[in-house]
Protein backbone atom coordinates (compact mmCIF):
# COMPACT_ATOMS: atom_id res chain seq x y z
CA UNK A 1 0.00 0.00 0.00
CA UNK A 2 1.39 3.41 -0.99
CA UNK A 3 1.83 6.26 1.51
CA UNK A 4 -0.82 8.24 -0.37
CA UNK A 5 -3.41 5.49 -0.01
CA UNK A 6 -2.51 5.01 3.65
CA UNK A 7 -2.98 8.73 4.27
CA UNK A 8 -6.35 8.75 2.47
CA UNK A 9 -7.66 5.78 4.48
CA UNK A 10 -6.39 7.38 7.70
CA UNK A 11 -8.23 10.65 6.95
CA UNK A 12 -11.46 8.84 6.01
CA UNK A 13 -11.45 6.69 9.17
CA UNK A 14 -10.57 9.60 11.44
CA UNK A 15 -13.26 11.80 9.87
CA UNK A 16 -15.96 9.14 10.33
CA UNK A 17 -14.80 8.62 13.92
CA UNK A 18 -15.07 12.36 14.57
CA UNK A 19 -18.63 12.45 13.23
CA UNK A 20 -19.40 9.83 15.86
CA UNK A 21 -17.47 11.85 18.44
CA UNK A 22 -19.54 14.91 17.54
CA UNK A 23 -22.80 13.01 18.05
CA UNK A 24 -21.98 11.07 21.23
CA UNK A 25 -19.25 13.17 22.88
CA UNK A 26 -16.90 10.18 23.17
CA UNK A 27 -15.62 7.03 21.40
CA UNK A 28 -13.96 8.79 18.46
CA UNK A 29 -10.42 7.69 19.28
CA UNK A 30 -11.26 4.11 20.39
CA UNK A 31 -13.07 3.54 17.09
CA UNK A 32 -10.36 5.19 14.96
CA UNK A 33 -7.21 3.87 16.64
CA UNK A 34 -7.36 0.12 15.82
CA UNK A 35 -7.82 0.46 12.03
CA UNK A 36 -5.42 3.44 11.90
CA UNK A 37 -2.79 1.40 13.76
CA UNK A 38 -3.24 -1.38 11.19
CA UNK A 39 -2.83 1.11 8.31
CA UNK A 40 0.01 3.44 9.37
CA UNK A 41 1.55 1.80 12.46
CA UNK A 42 1.09 2.47 16.15
CA UNK A 43 3.62 5.31 16.55
CA UNK A 44 2.26 7.36 13.65
CA UNK A 45 -1.37 6.63 14.53
CA UNK A 46 -1.00 7.60 18.20
CA UNK A 47 1.09 10.71 17.59
CA UNK A 48 -1.09 12.07 14.75
CA UNK A 49 -4.44 11.31 16.40
CA UNK A 50 -3.32 12.81 19.72
CA UNK A 51 -2.18 16.00 17.96
CA UNK A 52 -5.42 16.33 15.98
CA UNK A 53 -7.61 15.73 19.05
CA UNK A 54 -5.50 18.30 20.91
CA UNK A 55 -6.16 20.97 18.26
CA UNK A 56 -9.91 20.29 18.16
CA UNK A 57 -10.20 20.29 21.95
CA UNK A 58 -8.32 23.61 22.26
CA UNK A 59 -10.80 25.25 19.86
CA UNK A 60 -13.85 23.96 21.76
CA UNK A 61 -12.34 24.91 25.13
CA UNK A 62 -11.59 28.49 24.09
CA UNK A 63 -15.12 28.92 22.71
CA UNK A 64 -16.81 27.63 25.90
CA UNK A 65 -14.66 28.84 28.82
CA UNK A 66 -17.66 30.25 30.71
CA UNK A 67 -19.44 26.85 30.80
CA UNK A 68 -16.58 24.80 32.30
CA UNK A 69 -17.15 23.20 35.72
CA UNK A 70 -13.71 23.98 37.17
CA UNK A 71 -14.35 21.98 40.36
CA UNK A 72 -15.02 18.78 38.40
CA UNK A 73 -12.20 19.64 36.01
CA UNK A 74 -9.78 19.73 38.94
CA UNK A 75 -11.04 16.41 40.33
CA UNK A 76 -10.85 14.67 36.96
CA UNK A 77 -7.37 15.97 36.12
CA UNK A 78 -5.92 15.15 39.54
CA UNK A 79 -6.63 11.46 38.95
CA UNK A 80 -6.29 11.19 35.19
CA UNK A 81 -2.87 12.83 34.96
CA UNK A 82 -1.50 10.05 37.21
CA UNK A 83 -2.98 7.47 34.84
CA UNK A 84 -1.66 9.28 31.76
CA UNK A 85 1.90 9.34 33.13
CA UNK A 86 1.64 5.63 33.96
CA UNK A 87 0.15 4.82 30.55
CA UNK A 88 2.87 6.65 28.65
CA UNK A 89 5.54 4.91 30.71
CA UNK A 90 3.95 1.53 29.92
CA UNK A 91 3.77 2.45 26.21
CA UNK A 92 7.54 3.01 26.21
CA UNK A 93 8.51 -0.04 28.29
CA UNK A 94 6.01 -2.85 27.57
CA UNK A 95 5.75 -4.98 24.38
CA UNK A 96 3.30 -3.12 22.13
CA UNK A 97 1.63 -6.28 20.82
CA UNK A 98 0.68 -7.26 24.39
CA UNK A 99 -0.60 -3.76 25.14
CA UNK A 100 -2.73 -3.76 21.98
CA UNK A 101 -4.21 -7.14 22.93
CA UNK A 102 -5.17 -5.73 26.35
CA UNK A 103 -6.52 -2.60 24.66
CA UNK A 104 -8.74 -4.69 22.37
CA UNK A 105 -10.09 -6.71 25.28
CA UNK A 106 -10.81 -3.57 27.35
CA UNK A 107 -12.69 -1.89 24.47
CA UNK A 108 -14.85 -4.99 23.94
CA UNK A 109 -15.61 -5.32 27.67
CA UNK A 110 -16.71 -1.67 27.87
CA UNK A 111 -18.94 -2.00 24.81
CA UNK A 112 -20.51 -5.30 25.91
CA UNK A 113 -21.08 -3.89 29.40
CA UNK A 114 -22.83 -0.82 27.97
CA UNK A 115 -25.05 -3.01 25.77
CA UNK A 116 -26.04 -5.37 28.58
CA UNK A 117 -26.39 -2.98 31.54
CA UNK A 118 -29.47 -0.86 30.94
CA UNK A 119 -29.80 1.01 34.23
CA UNK A 120 -26.40 2.03 35.58
CA UNK A 121 -26.21 2.87 39.28
CA UNK A 122 -24.17 5.75 40.61
CA UNK A 123 -20.60 4.65 41.30
CA UNK A 124 -19.24 4.80 44.87
CA UNK A 125 -16.53 7.46 45.13
CA UNK A 126 -13.57 5.04 45.42
CA UNK A 127 -14.75 3.17 42.31
CA UNK A 128 -15.44 6.45 40.48
CA UNK A 129 -11.88 7.64 41.17
CA UNK A 130 -10.53 4.24 40.03
CA UNK A 131 -12.43 4.72 36.76
CA UNK A 132 -10.70 8.09 36.31
CA UNK A 133 -7.30 6.46 36.84
CA UNK A 134 -8.19 3.88 34.18
CA UNK A 135 -9.34 6.68 31.88
CA UNK A 136 -5.93 8.33 32.28
CA UNK A 137 -4.13 5.03 31.75
CA UNK A 138 -5.99 4.34 28.49
CA UNK A 139 -5.42 7.93 27.38
CA UNK A 140 -1.68 7.64 28.01
CA UNK A 141 -1.48 4.30 26.23
CA UNK A 142 -3.74 4.78 23.21
CA UNK A 143 -5.37 8.25 23.39
CA UNK A 144 -8.60 6.39 24.27
CA UNK A 145 -9.67 7.43 27.75
CA UNK A 146 -13.05 8.70 26.54
CA UNK A 147 -15.27 5.69 27.39
CA UNK A 148 -13.98 5.54 30.99
CA UNK A 149 -14.27 9.31 31.44
CA UNK A 150 -17.83 9.13 30.10
CA UNK A 151 -18.69 6.58 32.81
CA UNK A 152 -17.51 9.00 35.53
CA UNK A 153 -18.84 12.20 33.95
CA UNK A 154 -22.34 10.84 33.35
CA UNK A 155 -22.85 10.88 37.14
CA UNK A 156 -20.67 13.85 38.08
CA UNK A 157 -21.77 16.39 35.41
CA UNK A 158 -25.52 16.32 34.79
CA UNK A 159 -25.85 19.59 32.84
CA UNK A 160 -25.32 18.85 29.13
CA UNK A 161 -24.26 22.45 28.51
CA UNK A 162 -21.45 22.03 31.07
CA UNK A 163 -20.57 18.42 30.20
CA UNK A 164 -19.02 18.94 26.75
CA UNK A 165 -16.74 21.93 27.51
CA UNK A 166 -15.57 20.41 30.80
CA UNK A 167 -14.70 17.04 29.27
CA UNK A 168 -13.12 18.73 26.24
CA UNK A 169 -10.92 20.84 28.53
CA UNK A 170 -9.70 17.62 30.15
CA UNK A 171 -8.46 16.51 26.71
CA UNK A 172 -6.93 19.95 26.10
CA UNK A 173 -4.80 19.71 29.25
CA UNK A 174 -3.86 16.03 28.99
CA UNK A 175 -3.16 16.05 25.26
CA UNK A 176 -0.95 19.14 25.65
CA UNK A 177 1.20 17.12 28.04
CA UNK A 178 1.11 14.06 25.75
CA UNK A 179 2.01 15.96 22.57
CA UNK A 180 5.00 17.64 24.24
CA UNK A 181 6.15 14.34 25.75
CA UNK A 182 5.83 12.42 22.47
CA UNK A 183 7.61 15.19 20.57
CA UNK A 184 10.54 15.02 23.00
CA UNK A 185 10.68 11.24 22.51
CA UNK A 186 10.89 11.66 18.73
CA UNK A 187 7.51 10.05 18.01
CA UNK A 188 6.56 12.76 15.50
CA UNK A 189 7.92 11.44 12.21
CA UNK A 190 7.52 13.07 8.77
CA UNK A 191 4.62 10.66 8.19
CA UNK A 192 2.95 11.79 11.41
CA UNK A 193 3.06 15.44 10.33
CA UNK A 194 1.67 14.53 6.89
CA UNK A 195 -1.26 12.74 8.51
CA UNK A 196 -1.93 15.75 10.75
CA UNK A 197 -1.77 18.17 7.81
CA UNK A 198 -4.10 16.09 5.63
CA UNK A 199 -6.61 15.51 8.45
CA UNK A 200 -7.15 18.97 9.99
CA UNK A 201 -9.81 20.34 7.61
CA UNK A 202 -11.73 17.05 7.11
CA UNK A 203 -11.82 16.48 10.88
CA UNK A 204 -13.26 19.94 11.62
CA UNK A 205 -15.88 19.37 8.90
CA UNK A 206 -16.67 15.96 10.46
CA UNK A 207 -17.09 17.49 13.92
CA UNK A 208 -19.48 20.10 12.47
CA UNK A 209 -21.52 17.35 10.77
CA UNK A 210 -21.61 15.39 14.03
CA UNK A 211 -22.86 18.43 15.91
CA UNK A 212 -25.70 18.88 13.39
CA UNK A 213 -26.65 15.19 13.54
CA UNK A 214 -26.54 15.26 17.35
CA UNK A 215 -29.98 16.82 17.56
CA UNK A 216 -31.51 14.81 14.72
CA UNK A 217 -30.80 11.21 15.75
CA UNK A 218 -32.16 9.02 18.50
CA UNK A 219 -29.26 8.89 20.95
CA UNK A 220 -30.10 5.45 22.32
CA UNK A 221 -30.21 3.78 18.92
CA UNK A 222 -27.04 5.50 17.77
CA UNK A 223 -25.16 4.56 20.95
CA UNK A 224 -25.92 0.90 20.24
CA UNK A 225 -24.24 1.31 16.85
CA UNK A 226 -21.25 2.96 18.57
CA UNK A 227 -20.87 0.03 20.97
CA UNK A 228 -21.02 -2.49 18.11
CA UNK A 229 -18.33 -0.47 16.31
CA UNK A 230 -16.21 -0.58 19.47
CA UNK A 231 -16.59 -4.35 19.57
CA UNK A 232 -15.48 -4.51 15.92
CA UNK A 233 -12.47 -2.26 16.63
CA UNK A 234 -11.44 -4.30 19.66
CA UNK A 235 -11.82 -7.53 17.68
CA UNK A 236 -9.50 -6.15 14.99
CA UNK A 237 -6.77 -5.60 17.59
CA UNK A 238 -7.21 -9.10 18.99
CA UNK A 239 -7.16 -10.58 15.47
CA UNK A 240 -3.96 -8.69 14.65
CA UNK A 241 -2.32 -10.11 17.78
CA UNK A 242 -3.04 -13.73 16.83
CA UNK A 243 -2.68 -13.35 13.04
Amino acid sequence: MTDGLKSLLFVVILSLANIIQGITGFAGAPIAMPPCIAIVGITEAKSAITFIFWITSVVVTLKNLKDIDFKQLGIILSFMIVGVIGGMWMFSHFPLNILMLIYGIVIILIAVGKLLIKNEKKLPKPLAFAVLLLAGLMQGLFTSGGPFLAIYSADAIKDKKVFRPTVTTVWTVLNTYMVISMYKKGMYTPMSWKLVLYSIVPVFVAIYIGKILNGKMKQGTFLKLVYYLLILSGSLLIYNYFA
